[in-house]
């Protein structure tokens, strides 16, 4: 009996990496057009998250968690509840920034706050299938999607050399995205609990 659940446990196991071995997509004009087939079709998106900081500044990974909130086309509320409150509200062309109950402001926020704007807009629209900012390579496995994009400007590819996004096959929702610095440096967001296309009151993007 325990040789029998042996080798079904190894055969489980077997399966699993099998399904998650990912393989490049010879033509991914199929899987843009899906993929960018769902983002026009979603309306709205609240979903929790977990994020994951990983570097050697740490001597283990740095945990967070929040939820998100999106509303087509430009309207984003990222909420991180732990290990510290800070919101992000995307409202339009207009970027704000809480942290620990308190607005932060200046020059520098601005600026900061237009990349990270417009990198999140991106990745919630879909606009990175259009390759504007992004090279973008196509993997699949039997039951997700795994695209890596590569940025196209020197400036940016500074600070991330690549972003890895990883899409359930069946729903289209995104799992996991990894914005990668180097081989030791990333922060990785893992998605779950999504609600698609409800009611989110605007309140949830002007108001902290």
């Amino acid at each position: 009996m325990t040789r029998g659940f042996i080798i079904f446990f190894l055969s489980f196991i077997s399966l699993i990496l099998q399904a998650q071995e990912y393989k490049k997509i010879s033509n991914p004009t199929a899987c843009k057009n899906i993929i960018r087939a769902h983002h026009l079709s979603t309306q709205s998106i609240i979903a929790d998250f977990s994020e994951s900081i990983i570097s050697d500044m740490f001597m283990v990974p740095q945990k967070g968690s929040g939820k998100i909130y999106y509303k087509q086309s430009q309207y984003i509320r990222w909420e991180h509840k732990e290990p510290k409150k800070k919101i992000i509200l995307i409202n339009g062309n207009s970027f704000r920034m809480n942290e620990n109950g308190k607005e932060l402001a200046g020059s520098k926020i601005k600026i900061v706050g237009k990349k990270i704007q417009e990198m999140i807009l991106q990745m919630l629209t879909g606009a990175f299938v259009d390759e504007k900012d992004f090279m973008v390579m196509y993997y699949e496995s039997l039951s997700q999607y795994k695209l890596v994009l590569t940025p196209k400007s020197n400036r940016m590819s500074k600070y991330i050399s690549n972003i890895q996004l990883l899409f359930d096959k069946k729903s289209l929702v995104l799992l996991e995205m990894s914005m990668i610095e180097n081989e030791k440096e990333r922060i990785v967001y893992t998605f779950s609990n999504y609600q698609l296309n409800g009611m989110i009151s605007d309140d949830k993007f002007s108001t902290f």
